[in-house]
């Protein structure tokens, strides 16, 4: 399978060979997240860039994965429970030697959602001699990897012979915002359809989410042509939408991040996990 590049052109290409490896505060060219202990994990801070890593597990042959949402201040100790059963995160000679020995390894990723204060974490799972059924698997194929209104698909764009793995608004999302824009627009809501716009040209720019983009430029042209009058200018859309490069890892070790924390945040955030009293 491919996977969708970007020249240093701001082409789309496809990459037919393993991606480069990210730039970390570390060692050149090495995975923040590899090799690290289970009980300090490494937390992404960018969601493309979680987005990207995603897509890099299945690309490498994941087809085993979990996911959900935990808050920060547990990320370690589920990090931990994972690295109990399996060979957590390792670096890429261990991880070589782990799978020719028959053993279980797995990849454990989260993003922190600065919004909720909550960690959005996957593990994804290449099973060894035999398969572990502690967790209900799912197929990135069979069951969509999401995220935050975005799922991860494979699209085989024209002209190309074989698919790439890419992300997309899901289809409630992407209906969401067809209708936002054609309701600003009838409702003349210009302000509204102005931050529309302006969001919808800050979106990921994977194959998927341009191409949505772009229909969804087209819609903003037509609803306004059909509705409006000729007297009224039109919005101003961009020319072009960006796209998505090869982003090295960005993000922290966990002690580091909630270090990062306002204390009012982090008290709060505490008070969130407390249990109920009973």
């Amino acid at each position: 399978m491919s996977v969708e590049q970007t020249s240093a052109s701001g082409q789309a290409a496809v990459q037919d060979m393993p991606p480069k490896r990210a730039r970390t505060s570390g060692e050149k060219g090495a995975s923040a997240y590899r090799g690290v202990p289970s009980s300090n994990p490494f937390i992404f801070t960018k969601k493309t860039v979680y987005m990207q890593r995603l897509g890099d597990a299945v690309r490498a042959g994941a087809l085993h994965y979990i996911a959900g949402s935990i808050p920060l201040g547990k990320a370690p100790f589920l990090a931990q429970k994972f690295a109990s059963r399996y060979v957590l995160n390792p670096g890429k000679i261990a991880d070589h030697r782990a799978r020719r020995a028959g053993e279980d390894v797995a990849r454990w990723l989260g993003w922190l959602d600065e919004q909720t204060g909550f960690v959005q974490w996957t593990l994804f799972y290449f099973p060894g001699k035999t398969i572990c059924h502690e967790e209900r698997w799912l197929n990135p194929f069979e069951a969509r990897i999401t995220l935050a209104g975005y799922e991860l698909v494979r699209m085989t764009k024209p002209g190309a012979n074989a698919p790439v793995l890419t992300w997309k608004y899901t289809r409630e999302q992407y209906r969401l915002l067809h209708n936002q824009v054609v309701f600003a627009i009838r409702g003349r809501q210009d302000a509204v359809l102005e931050q529309l716009i302006n969001s919808l040209s800050r979106s990921p720019g994977f194959a998927g989410v341009r191409e949505q983009v772009k229909k969804l430029w087209a819609i903003v042209k037509a609803e306004w042509k059909r509705t409006r009058s000729k007297t009224d200018d039109p919005p101003k859309i961009p020319p072009t939408i960006g796209y998505v490069r090869r982003l090295p890892d960005v993000g922290m070790r966990w002690s580091d991040l909630m270090q990062s924390i306002p204390k009012g945040r982090k008290n709060a955030q505490e008070v969130s996990e407390a249990p109920p009293n009973l």
